[in-house]
């Protein structure tokens, strides 16, 4: 079999005598490349309006979250939890994976989350061993605390459990990122949920400013807190 000389890039492979030169457009953000420039300046477009619509969301999506962390009690967060299920959906699916994910999309108006108990209490030095306030850092033993790092943060820590409308994956990452901490515990049939909780004051500015008003003299902070009645999901 002769041998011939021949361009490669990107998986194809062109003979030489084949190829012929010709100006093309490729995208800085994208690398895709066009061979006219109508169709390049086409993606640039769509590609502008997808981050602006994107952007938009994001936006959206972050006053949302700043919306649920100044809820100033517990009774508040848990009424924004119930009455914001799509927030949680839409997290969920963007977790999930390829096809999994859109074959659940369809579900989103349907979803719903109820805490149906919660159960904590203050601590002037909550364990960050397993997990810790947006900005903290975790400290699983004595010997990363001898390099400075904090043994604990303010917060409150104790139970939570709830119940969902449809299976979304694993139910400790429904809470994931925005500041409720779960832990030891797990899921039962029915969607039913469990898990020891944590909710470090710097991730809840709302809740953290009744504390600093009761050490100013002000009115009582919230020291302990619970509603509902445990089944203890996951034990």
């Amino acid at each position: 079999m002769p041998k011939i000389k021949a361009y490669k890039g990107n998986g194809a492979v062109i003979p030489i005598a084949d190829a012929k030169i010709a100006t093309a457009f490729k995208c800085p953000w994208t690398s895709k490349i066009f061979s006219n420039k109508h169709s390049y300046v086409k993606h640039l477009t769509a590609l502008r309006e997808d981050r602006i619509h994107r952007n938009i969301r994001a936006r959206i999506r972050r006053k949302i979250f700043e919306e649920l962390i100044n809820q100033d009690n517990f009774e508040r967060v848990i009424e924004w939890i119930e009455t914001h299920p799509e927030f949680f959906f839409d997290r969920a699916i963007e977790r999930g994976r390829a096809g999994w994910s859109e074959r659940r999309d369809h579900l989103r108006d349907k979803f719903w989350i109820k805490v149906t108990f919660l159960d904590v209490a203050w601590n002037d030095s909550v364990s960050n061993s397993h997990s810790c306030p947006r900005g903290g850092v975790t400290c699983w033993s004595s010997r990363e605390a001898e390099d400075g790092r904090p043994r604990g943060y303010p917060g409150w820590s104790g139970r939570i459990e709830f119940q969902v409308s449809h299976d979304l994956g694993f139910g400790s990452d429904l809470f994931r990122n925005i500041g409720i901490h779960t832990g030891t515990g797990g899921g039962t049939s029915g969607h039913r949920y469990g898990y020891d909780v944590k909710f470090f004051a710097a991730d809840w500015p709302g809740l953290a400013t009744s504390m600093a008003v009761e050490r100013l003299g002000g009115a009582t902070g919230i020291r302990s807190f619970r509603r509902g009645k445990p089944n203890y999901y996951g034990n």
